[in-house]
């Protein structure tokens, strides 16, 4: 179902010449900007209207934020800000329509002093980018919330919060200095101190933060302890004592049993041909983490075990607190076995906390799962609780209304013990009195009348909601009516995929509601950096696939394109909260849009899929040029035709396109006295861009193909170049060799493997240099690094070379960046040049004057967006020229034989932005 947008044609130009491709009207991309991280019951949802924007804009600077405030204050056009959205309290919910302001843009650190222990940032700065920078001047975080991995320094002043550091630094708000504002007149104004009172807490509602300026310490080592507690009171009087013998903590966060049961039970992050990590089990009782410099390490645990005993608790081992420390942000695994969760935050005083908690499980009889953090200096001058509850549902189903009752019981507990809820945003813009405080309050409405009286910027937040807020006081009043309604549903916990949902397969169906929203996967996934609009993003996919299963959204070609156009990179399998197969997922989808539903895939991979087809390739060249890389005296010694148990496959890209990675390696394997043979023109393309191209019956019979070839040369082992290649062997074609049928049994091997074994055994050293010292920097290939581990013999390798440095990348090993894979150099070269420009100006940054690469594909991408500053170069070409071999220099090929392809197929030509 489409949503129209309500924009006139005139306001829509206007907004088009002030953001250009930073605009976007498309209906499917609207929708995805109308949520947070709440699922709200279907009850509750008409309530609320639709909260599909009219259109959504991403500014990039202070001055285009200040030409929408004045176009929206004259237009009367709503404005809704949004970070990340990485909250469930509807701040972000464009309630009236009008704009969504996303500040995805505005992410510069603006500056540091190191000094004053202050920096200076764009409001759509994420935390944990921030933190990462401040480590690069031996500075930190005082606090931060734990949604660091994607929320935004704006939208926690914004909103208001405390998080990891709170016991000793209380609110965020008091950390910050000052906030740059743009107020609806289109004025930028400077709130420092006091001032910050009408800013801070506001949701947006009386200025768009464009910049804040916050206090940092120095950095120092975190060390971690955790304490067991029989029960809720014992977990009370546990922070009582350390808030009354003023240990220096830094952070106190704690969990209840129930939550250390779930976490017990829910999956663990698999990776390809690894085995599984291995488990820390969780003991049953109320776990308190403490974090704290190490230089008070001597004074912390000088007392932790008295008091601990004193409060009928004890220490729990390192292994246990060292777990939760570095799950701090990893909550939302819990969400696989829901998949929804009901949630309620509230702010209690300490003093109480105990009751509330054991009020609580008393009288909400559903698995609840609680945890909170401790605020040792309070805003009512005493120490107080954070305490978050979950409770397990489906909203998929009618009884998430029952369940959602029950958040009601926990606030009214809360509120009888003097406890207020978390902040306002949407739902709870009725209890502002409560949250902020009948002083603040009436100044926030005072100076909103005062900036904004059209009521442009973030309706319906903060001061009053409407409907929704009549219809919560009255339910409200009669919660003890509703309770035994939402006690009375059985819930069930744990994964249970049951069909397909229009189209879907049933395991992704459940993936899609399972997906937390929390946005960690945005930032490292290369498809949102480059073009910034969250359908690119894995957590705009999840959405709109359950947007799709529930009939309000039908596929077209942008969102076939966006699944298409994943890079199978897996750094969003690594950040994911909820721990979701998502490369899997997407890899799936493409077999159920291109080879069920008949969905169009892109342009060149039809023409890859007649080469491969005609000549075995993917690269549209003859089939007889297979072997023209081998020099006679390799072809001699290792040519095809042969029986060998060995064998070395050399993929497509390398043996077509860049010959000196054949050449280099096999010079290599010669070097490391590794007996093999090649399987010339009977070896086909792996078949991986089919698997991408969503062509799974040209894969599976390209699959049948390449076993049958490699059985009948009579191989047991395998030796690959190519990471997709290996990736595929050593991992997929088992696989699906196991559903078809097929045995497979097979070494497979990456050569670096093999020659890093030599290397380390004494058996190949590399002759020595008589040139200068080299400085070389190495790009850990997505399929190889992170999809299939092999990170440690590439880097063996480049340092028995004498004479050369290596140097690290600041994106290394499982955090890599990914090249932009071929599937984006399929799609769109401009996106893709884009994200190799990442990986090739943080070479730079290492003062490298060689960026080494063992991936045929990222190579490619490099030379393609490379220009005269840095040397782009195989992994194997450089170490078969360190042991004295001429290789050639393939780069002008390179470029050619892409420019031929690229022209033949008009590459380039698709859109790289949403729909208008």
């Amino acid at each position: 179902m489409e949503i129209m947008s309500k924009l006139r044609h005139k306001q829509e130009r206007e907004l088009r010449e002030l953001f250009g491709e930073r605009l976007s009207l498309g209906a499917a991309e609207r929708r995805l900007y109308g949520h947070d991280i709440a699922a709200l019951p279907s009850l509750l949802r008409p309530l609320i209207g639709s909260c599909v924007p009219d259109a959504v804009v991403q500014p990039a600077s202070e001055d285009e934020l200040c030409a929408l405030a004045k176009w929206a204050s004259a237009s009367r056009v709503p404005l809704t800000p949004r970070g990340k959205a990485t909250s469930g309290y509807g701040g972000v919910l464009p309630v009236r329509g009008g704009v969504v302001v996303d500040f995805h843009r505005l992410n510069k650190v603006l500056g540091m002093d190191s000094a004053a222990m202050t920096v200076s940032v764009e409001a759509g700065v994420i935390w944990e980018r921030l933190d990462e920078r401040l480590a690069g001047s031996g500075l930190a975080l005082r606090l931060y919330p734990t949604s660091f991995p994607a929320s935004t320094v704006g939208g926690w002043l914004a909103q208001g919060g405390a998080g990891i550091g709170s016991f000793e630094m209380g609110w965020f708000r008091d950390h910050v200095l000052s906030a740059r504002v743009v107020l609806p007149s289109g004025e930028v104004r400077e709130f420092a101190g006091e001032e910050l009172a009408v800013i801070a807490d506001a949701e947006g509602t009386t200025g768009l933060i464009a910049a804040v300026t916050l206090r940092v310490q120095r950095r120092e080592e975190v060390q971690v302890a955790a304490v067991g507690s029989p029960d809720a009171h014992a977990l009370q009087r546990l922070a009582e004592a350390l808030v009354r013998e003023r240990l220096p903590i830094w952070s106190l966060v704690f969990i209840n049993p129930q939550m250390a049961e779930l976490k017990n039970r829910s999956p663990l992050p698999m990776r390809r041909g690894q085995p599984p990590p291995e488990r820390v089990l969780l003991p049953g009782a109320y776990i308190t983490t403490l974090a704290f410099r190490g230089c008070d390490r001597t004074e912390v645990m000088a007392a932790l075990p008295r008091l601990a005993a004193s409060c009928d608790s004890e220490l729990l081992s390192e292994r246990v607190a060292r777990h939760e420390w570095e799950h701090r942000s990893r909550l939302m695994t819990i969400k696989r076995l829901g998949p929804s969760l009901v949630p309620t935050e509230v702010v209690v005083p300490l003093r109480v906390l105990g009751e509330v908690m054991a009020e609580i499980e008393r009288k909400v009889q559903q698995p609840l799962l609680e945890e909170g953090l401790v605020i040792r200096d309070g805003v009512r001058g005493e120490p107080e609780a954070v305490l978050l509850g979950f409770i397990p549902s489906d909203q998929r189903k009618f009884h998430y209304n029952l369940v959602f009752s029950l958040v009601l019981t926990m606030m009214k507990i809360a509120e009888a013990h003097g406890g207020r809820p978390y902040t306002t945003g949407l739902y709870f813009a009725s209890k502002a009195k409560q949250v902020l405080g009948p002083e603040r309050l009436r100044r926030l409405k005072a100076f909103k009348a005062q900036v904004d009286p059209r009521g442009v910027l973030n309706p319906r937040k903060v001061f009053g909601n409407g409907l929704l807020g009549v219809a919560l006081r009255a339910a409200s009043a009669v919660e003890r009516v509703l309770r035994p309604f939402g006690n009375y549903v059985t819930t069930q916990v744990g994964e249970r995929p049951s069909a397909p949902v229009r189209g879907i397969p049933a395991d992704i169906a459940w993936y899609a509601y399972s997906c937390s929203q929390c946005g960690y996967c945005t930032e490292v996934c290369p498809q949102f950096r480059a073009l910034g609009w969250e359908s690119a993003s894995p957590r705009g996919k999840w959405y709109w696939l359950r947007e799709h299963m529930a009939g309000r959204q039908e596929w077209d070609s942008q969102m076939v394109t966006s699944i298409l156009a994943c890079t199978t990179c897996e750094a969003c399998d690594r950040a994911c909260s909820a721990v979701l197969p998502v490369e899997e997922s997407w890899m799936k989808m493409r077999s159920v849009l291109v080879t069920e539903q008949g969905w169009d895939t892109f342009p060149l991979f039809e023409a890859m899929a007649d080469s491969l087809r005609r000549e075995g390739n993917c690269w549209l060249r003859p089939r007889a040029e297979r072997t023209a890389w081998m020099p006679p005296d390799l072809r001699a010694a290792h040519g095809p035709g042969r029986r060998a148990e060995v064998l070395y496959l050399t993929g497509c890209t390398a043996c077509y396109v860049e010959r000196d990675i054949c050449l280099g390696t096999a010079y290599l394997l010669d070097a490391a006295d590794v007996p093999f043979a090649v399987l010339g023109e009977l070896e086909n393309c792996c078949g991986m861009p089919m698997l991408m191209a969503g062509k799974t019956d040209l894969f599976v019979e390209n699959l049948r193909h390449n076993i049958r070839s490699v059985r009948e040369a009579g191989a047991r082992e395998l030796i690959l170049s190519c990471p997709a290649c290996y990736l595929m062997w050593r991992h997929t074609y088992p696989q699906w060799a196991s559903r078809l049928g097929i045995t497979l049994d097979l070494q497979v091997h990456h050569y670096t493997q093999l020659v890093a074994e030599t290397i380390q055994t004494g058996k190949l050293a590399f002759p020595a240099s008589g040139s200068a010292r080299r400085k070389v920097t190495w790009h850990d290939a997505c399929h190889l690094g992170r999809a299939s581990g092999i990170f440690e013999p590439p880097r063996t390798l480049i340092r028995a070379v004498p004479g050369v440095e290596l140097v690290e990348l600041a994106h290394h090993r499982d955090a890599s960046r990914c090249c932009g894979g071929g599937v984006t150099l399929v799609r769109d070269p401009t996106v893709a040049f884009t994200l190799a420009r990442e990986v090739l100006d943080e070479a730079r940054a290492t003062g490298a004057a060689t960026l080494l690469s063992a991936c045929p594909c990222c190579e490619l991408q490099f030379r393609l967006a490379a220009d005269d500053r840095i040397e782009v170069m195989d992994l194997a070409h450089f170490a078969a020229a360190a042991l004295g071999h001429a290789m050639p220099d393939v780069s002008a090929d390179v470029r050619g034989l892409w420019a031929e392809l690229a022209g033949r197929l008009a590459i380039g030509t698709s859109r790289s932005q949403p729909q208008p």
